[in-house]
């Protein structure tokens, strides 16, 4: 619906996903996981466990098998979000980067929001975790992505692969890279030998909003009548983005409340 209401590919496609099996037991479970995803899924994706996986770009497997589940998709970052402001233009909304506190106030503002909720309060409520990603030049476009050995590997449509990320609480800056990145790309370039020879042709770093409780913080700005609190999504937040703006907007402006127990801002004080 957004590619269609802004004329721009937000770069979405449902292309599953490769995850190499490392021993045994592990291979017993991914096996034991077949059925329950046929329980859980139903007709609508498969997890199947294979020796001859369709796609070339794929990472090495200790045991020569691979989990391949069809319900993982992805999306390119920057081209979404574009996407969606050409949508909502389109549609008559007004983007301001700077704008006045008028009407009902949602603060999604990651992890500088979870300082600003803190503040005079006797336990933390969240910090910022740092991330780091690069992306390469290599055209694996419509392959699965991939998650092996705790990384990322997402093949984007405009023939770049994207790698991360780091987790760090402890860092000197929070949007410089350094050579915590050059280990993440290392490793990309082990586990998929296709990438070896990729070019790296961006190299990023941010801040990630971790609530204490590892939840998103959602609901009433405490002793802020008008403000709320979108926050905390840390590394679920992306996905869950769409859902999340579905009960923030019922609550701003009908006053139904579906927030979720575990994802209260009271949960998190």
């Amino acid at each position: 619906d957004v590619a269609d209401a802004s004329g721009h590919d937000p770069g979405y496609v449902r292309s599953g996903r490769l995850q190499p099996i490392a021993d045994a037991a592990a291979l017993e479970l991914a096996r034991a996981r077949e059925d329950t995803a046929k329980e859980l899924w139903q007709d609508n994706a498969r997890w199947t466990v294979t020796d001859t996986p369709t796609s070339k770009f794929r990472p090495h497997s200790p045991t020569g098998y691979w989990i391949h589940d069809t319900l993982s998709a992805l999306i390119h970052p920057r081209q979404g979000c574009r996407a969606l402001v050409e949508a909502l233009v389109g549609k008559g909304v007004t983007i301001e980067t700077e704008a006045s506190d008028q009407g009902p106030t949602l603060w999604a503002t990651g992890a500088a929001g979870l300082a600003a909720l803190g503040e005079g309060r006797q336990r933390m409520v969240g910090t910022g975790i740092k991330g780091q990603a690069a992306l390469l030049a290599y055209d694996a476009r419509n392959a699965p992505q991939i998650f092996a050995g705790g990384l990322h590997v997402i093949p984007h449509g405009d023939g770049t692969v994207a790698v991360g990320s780091t987790t760090e609480r402890i860092y000197d800056s929070p949007d410089t890279t350094d050579a915590a990145l050059d280990q993440i790309i290392d490793t990309a370039r082990t586990l998929v030998p296709t990438l070896r020879q990729a070019p790296v042709i961006e190299r990023w770093a941010g801040l990630r909003p971790r609530a204490r409780s590892r939840a998103p913080i959602l609901g009433h700005w405490p002793g802020r009548p008008g403000h709320y609190i979108a926050n905390g999504g840390f590394k679920i937040g992306f996905g869950m983005a769409p859902l999340i703006a579905e009960v923030m907007a019922d609550l701003l402006l009908e006053g139904c409340d579906r927030i979720p127990a575990g994802f209260r801002v009271e949960d998190s004080l």
